[in-house]
C-alpha cells in the first residue's frame, strides 16, 4: 500500500519554512524520525498528518495554511479541499489526540471498539458496506462538483449576457445578472428579436442623455411644378393668328422692340420716327395699333408671368432638394426608414429638374419671340399629374417619419424606456435556448447529486446500525490494562469499561484527582496503541504518527516507551516519530540508523533546524538531514560545539543561530566542566577551581563566562535551546570567545579533536 513520501508544498504553517514543488523531497521512509527542539514545529507537522486522518484540515492549523502531501505511488493530497482517502489508514498520537479522548479531570476516556467474534456475519456485512462507502462518497462529491461546475458555467453565462445588455443600455444603473433572470422569467418571443439595425437604433436611443432636436417638414413646390408645366403646354405652342403685321411675322424677334417703340411714339404724340426721322403715316400707325391690341398684350403678359413662375419654382425645387435633412438628424430607430424615404424623395425631385428646365426654356423662348409658337418636349399633362401625385406621396412618406420623430421628441422618456425594454426582450429572445439548457443541465445534475447524497446517508445509517450491533469495547480495556501494567511495572492503575466508554481506577476505585504526568503519558500511549487495531483495522495497513511519546518520563520509563513504540509498530506500513528529547532520539536512532543506511533505505533521520534569518528576523524551521554530530554520537556535545565553531567563524557578521547561542554555550560549558571538575557545584565555583589549577588562565578573559553562568540556568538536556535569553549578541560573542579560550588553555588536545570532528 502507499505511504507518505513527501510534504511537497507548505505555506503559512507557523514557524515551519515554506516548501514548494521545487524544494528537494523529504523522501520519508517506512521508519522516519523527526528530531527538533521545543517550538521547532513538530506539533504543526503532526497536525498536517492528522488532517489526513480526519479527511479535512486540522482546526488548530492556521486558517490560511495550505499544504500538499505526496504518497510514494504519486498520489497527492492537498489542503484545504482534497484530503480524503487515508482516513482509515493514518493514526496520529499527539496532544490533540489525548485531549480528544482522555478526560483526566473526571478519570474517563472514550470507548475503543473491537468487532465481536459472535457477530461475524454482521461484521462481514459491515466491512462490505464500509468498503463501498468511499466510492459512494466519491460519487456524491463528484456529482457535487458537476453541480458546482454547471452553476459556475450558468453564472458566467448570466454575467456575460448581462454585460452584453448593459453595454447596449448604457444607463446609469448597471444592468446585473439578477435583472437578466427576472427578464427571462417575464419572457419574450421570436417577435421580440431585433435586426442589427433596429438593435443599434434602440441602443442609441437608450444611451441618449436627453431628447434629440425636432426636424422641420420638407416643403415641395408641387403646385408650382404643375403650374409651370401646364403653362408651357398651353402658352408655348399657342398661335397668335392674323393680328400680326406681315413684317413682324417675318421678323418675330423685333416684336417687343417695335411694340415698345410704337407705344413710346403714341404716348409722346410723335409724328416722325425717332429712328429714321421719316414721318409715320397714319395708315402705318393704325396697322401697328391693331397689331398690338389688348389680346396680344394679355398673351405676352401671361407668358412673362409663366416665365417668372418657372424661375421661382426652379429655385424652390433646388431649395427643397437641399432642405432634405440627413438621416442622422433623426432618432436612430427612424433613420433607416427615413433614409429610404428621403432617398426616394430626392430622386423624385431630381427627376423634375429637366422637366422644369424644359418648360422654363419653352416659356422663355416664347417670351422673347411672342409671335413664334414652340412645342416643348414634355410628357402629357396626364403623365405630369401622375408624376405630381407620386412626388406628393414621396414627400408625405418622408414627412411622416419626421412627424414620428417629432412625436418621439415630445414624449422622449416613454420612448427611451420602450427602447430599453425592446433591447432586454431581444436578448431574452435570442438567448432563451441557452438559458433553458443551463437550467435543465443544473436540474439534472442536482437530481443526481441529491440521489448520491441520499445513497451516502443511507449507507452511513446502515453502517452505524451495523457497527452498534457488532462493536464491543470491553476487549480494549483488557489490552490497555496489560500495556499499562507492563509499562508502569504495577497494576495499581486500571481501565474499566463502562457503558459510555472507560473509567480510570486506582486500587479498584475511580481515581480522585489527575494521575501524575508520567502516568498520564503511560496511559495515553497505551490507550493509543490499543486503538490501532480497533474497528477491524490491520496494523500492516496503517501509517502511524507519534508526536512526543516520552513526555515527563524518567529514563527507565522513557526507554520502555521507546521500546514499546518500536516493537508494537514494527509491522506497520509506516511509522513517523517526532521527538524533542535527546534520549528518545538515541533510542530510535540506534535501531533505525542501519535502516537509513540500507540499500534501498527503509529509514530516514531528519532534523528541524531553527534559524533566525537576517532577511526576515523571524524564527524559521527547516527540515534537513539529521546532522552528523547528532546521528553518530549519543551526546549532543559534538553538535553543540559545532555551533560554537560556526559562531567563532562568523566573527562580527550576522549569525542565523545567534539567538540560541547562550543556551548552547551554557550546555557546552556545563559538559566540559563536568569532566574537568567532576563534582556538584555552580559554574562560578568550577571556573574558579579550574583557574586555581591552571595559573596561565587570564581571569579577566573569563568574565563573560561568569555572566553566562548568571543568566543561563542549569539543565541536563537541550530541549529548551530555542528559548529566549537576556544576553545580547555582543555578550554571546564574548562568552563564545571566552569558552574557546578556556578549553584551549585547560585541554588543548581536547579542543583540537573537537575542531577536527566538529568542523563546520
Amino acid at each position: 500500500m502507499a505511504v507518505i513520501k513527501n510534504i511537497r508544498q507548505l505555506k503559512n504553517a507557523g514557524v515551519l519554512a515554506e516548501r514548494k514543488a521545487t524544494t528537494p523531497s523529504l523522501e520519508l521512509k517506512r521508519y522516519t524520525l523527526f528530531y527538533g527542539f521545543n517550538g521547532a514545529g513538530k506539533s504543526t507537522l503532526s497536525r498536517l498528518f492528522s488532517s489526513l486522518q480526519h479527511g479535512a484540515r486540522h482546526d488548530r492549523l492556521p486558517e490560511n495554511c495550505t499544504f500538499e502531501i505526496e504518497l510514494d505511488d504519486g498520489t497527492k493530497l492537498s489542503a484545504p479541499k482534497n484530503l480524503t482517502g487515508l482516513e482509515k489508514q493514518v493514526c496520529v498520537f499527539n496532544q490533540d489526540f489525548i485531549a480528544e479522548n482522555l478526560r483526566w479531570d473526571s478519570g474517563a476516556a472514550n470507548p475503543i471498539f473491537y468487532i465481536g467474534a459472535d457477530q461475524a456475519e454482521a461484521a462481514e456485512l459491515l466491512k462490505a458496506k464500509e468498503t463501498t462507502l468511499p466510492t459512494a462518497k466519491a460519487v456524491r462529491d463528484g456529482e457535487a462538483k458537476v453541480v458546482a461546475e454547471r452553476e459556475k458555467s450558468f453564472a458566467e453565462f448570466k454575467r456575460l449576457r448581462a454585460r452584453d445588455v448593459s453595454e447596449r443600455l448604457r444607463q446609469a444603473a448597471r444592468y446585473e445578472a439578477q435583472q437578466l433572470v427576472a427578464d427571462f422569467k417575464a419572457g419574450a418571443t421570436d417577435d421580440d428579436k431585433l435586426s442589427d439595425a433596429d438593435l443599434d437604433a434602440a441602443s442609441t436611443t437608450s444611451q441618449r442623455s436627453d431628447a434629440p432636436a425636432k426636424v422641420a417638414p420638407i416643403e415641395v413646390p408641387v403646385d408650382g411644378l404643375l403650374g409651370a408645366i401646364r403653362a408651357a403646354h398651353e402658352l408655348a405652342p399657342k398661335t397668335i393668328g392674323g393680328v400680326m403685321v406681315a413684317d413682324l411675322e417675318t421678323f418675330p424677334d423685333m416684336v417687343p422692340w417695335v411694340r415698345q417703340g410704337h407705344e413710346f411714339h403714341v404716348d409722346h404724340d410723335l409724328k416722325n420716327c425717332l429712328h429714321c426721322g421719316e414721318e409715320i403715316p397714319k395708315a402705318r400707325r393704325d396697322l401697328l395699333a391693331s397689331a398690338f391690341d389688348d389680346k396680344l398684350a394679355t398673351f405676352i403678359t401671361a407668358v412673362g408671368t409663366a416665365v417668372d413662375g418657372a424661375v421661382e419654382t426652379t429655385q424652390q425645387l433646388d431649395l427643397a432638394i437641399a432642405a432634405i435633412p440627413a438621416a442622422a438628424q433623426l432618432s436612430a430607430e427612424f433613420q433607416p426608414t427615413f433614409e429610404a424615404a428621403a432617398s426616394a424623395l430626392s430622386a423624385a425631385l431630381t427627376d423634375w429638374r429637366p422637366l422644369l428646365a424644359a418648360a422654363a426654356k419653352a416659356l422663355g423662348d416664347r417670351k422673347t419671340r411672342p409671335t413664334t409658337p414652340n412645342t416643348p418636349a414634355l410628357p402629357t399633362l396626364e403623365e405630369i399629374e401622375a408624376r405630381i401625385g407620386h412626388l406628393a406621396k414621396m414627400r408625405d412618406a418622408a414627412n411622416a417619419v419626421i412627424m414620428q420623430h417629432a412625436a418621439m421628441v415630445d414624449d422622449f422618456n416613454y420612448h427611451q424606456q420602450a427602447a430599453r425594454g425592446a433591447i432586454r426582450r431581444h436578448f431574452v429572445a435570442i438567448n432563451r435556448g441557452a438559458f433553458d439548457t443551463h437550467q435543465t443541465s443544473i436540474a439534472v445534475a442536482g437530481k443526481k447529486h441529491d440521489e448520491a447524497v441520499t445513497a451516502v446517508d443511507t449507507l452511513e445509517g446502515e453502517i452505524k446500525a451495523l457497527r452498534m450491533k457488532v462493536q464491543e469495547h470491553g476487549k480494549a480495556a483488557e489490552k490497555i490494562n496489560a500495556l499499562v501494567r507492563s509499562y508502569l511495572g504495577h497494576g495499581e492503575l486500571t481501565i474499566v469499561a463502562v457503558e459510555e466508554g472507560y473509567e480510570l481506577h486506582r486500587h479498584g476505585a475511580l481515581v480522585t484527582g489527575p494521575p501524575s504526568e508520567g502516568e498520564k503519558t503511560a496511559i495515553a500511549l497505551c490507550y493509543f496503541l490499543s486503538t490501532l487495531e480497533a474497528e477491524d483495522r490491520k496494523l500492516k495497513d496503517l501509517i502511524v504518527v507519534i508526536d512526543d511519546p516520552v513526555s515527563s518520563l524518567d529514563t527507565k520509563a522513557m526507554n520502555y516507551a521507546c521500546s514499546l513504540v518500536r516493537n508494537r509498530l514494527d509491522k506497520a506500513a509506516q511509522v513517523i516519530v517526532f521527538t524533542h528529547n535527546q534520549h528518545c532520539l538515541n533510542e530510535f536512532r540506534k535501531h533505525w540508523k542501519s535502516k537509513a543506511r540500507a540499500t534501498p533505505p527503509t529509514g530516514r533521520l531528519l532534523f528541524l533546524d531553527v534559524t533566525l534569518p537576517e532577511a526576515t528576523k523571524a524564527r524559521t524551521s527547516t527540515i534537513i538531514e539529521l546532522p552528523k554530530q547528532l546521528r553518530e554520537y549519543d551526546s549532543e556535545y559534538h553538535f553543540l560545539f559545532q555551533k560554537v565553531l560556526q559562531f567563532e567563524q562568523a566573527g562580527g557578521a550576522y549569525f542565523d543561530y545567534a539567538f540560541l547561542m547562550p543556551n548552547v554555550l551554557r550546555r557546552v560549558l556545563e559538559v566540559f566542566l563536568a569532566f574537568k571538575v567532576p563534582r556538584d557545584g555552580a559554574y562560578a565555583d568550577k571556573i574558579a577551581t579550574v583557574c586555581d589549577r591552571y595559573k596561565a588562565l587570564d581571569q579577566d578573559r573569563l568574565n563573560a563566562l561568569e555572566r553566562l553562568s548568571q543568566v543561563e540556568s542549569h539543565s541536563d538536556n537541550i530541549d529548551d535551546l530555542i528559548s529566549q535569553s537576556s544576553m545580547t549578541i555582543e555578550e554571546s560573542r564574548d562568552a563564545n570567545a571566552a569558552l574557546v579560550y578556556l578549553m584551549h588553555t585547560v585541554d588543548p588536545d581536547h579542543l583540537a579533536d573537537l575542531r577536527k570532528y566538529c568542523a563546520p
